[in-house]
C-alpha cells in the first residue's frame, strides 16, 4: 500500500514539474513591418485565462497588453504596466504607437488553445 502512495506522489511530481509549452509568437524590432511601438528590441506574445494578452520582452518583464490582461493582473506586482516601454509616435504629438496588431495576432493565439 505505501508504495502505491508513493508512486502516485512521484507522478504527481512529475507531471506538476514540466508545465504543458504555450503557444507563443516572437516579434523582433528589425523584422517588423510598420513602426515599432516599444522601447525593447523583441517581445514574446501569448494568450491566457480569458483571451487575456500578455507578452515577454526583451528586458525580462511581462506586461499585459490589452484590456482583460490588465483587469486580470491589476493586484500581480509581477506583471509591468505597458507604458514603460510604449514609445510616442514620432508623427503625432501626444499619441503612442499602436500596439493592436500584437493584440490580434495574440487573439489568434487563444483561438487555437
Amino acid at each position: 500500500m505505501k508504495t502505491i502512495i508513493y508512486l502516485s506522489a512521484l507522478a504527481v511530481i512529475i507531471s506538476c514539474s514540466n508545465p504543458a509549452p504555450r503557444n507563443t509568437l516572437i516579434f523582433k524590432k528589425d523584422e517588423y513591418p510598420g513602426k515599432w511601438p516599444f522601447s525593447v528590441n523583441k517581445i514574446e506574445v501569448y494568450c491566457s485565462g480569458y483571451k487575456e494578452i500578455y507578452c515577454i520582452a526583451s528586458n525580462g518583464k511581462t506586461y499585459a497588453l490589452n484590456g482583460s490582461a490588465k483587469g486580470a493582473s491589476h493586484n500581480n506586482s509581477s506583471i509591468s504596466k505597458v507604458d514603460e516601454i510604449w514609445l510616442d509616435d514620432p508623427d503625432w504629438a501626444g499619441l503612442k504607437i499602436s500596439y493592436g496588431d500584437f493584440i490580434t495576432e495574440g487573439l489568434q493565439l487563444c483561438e487555437s488553445k
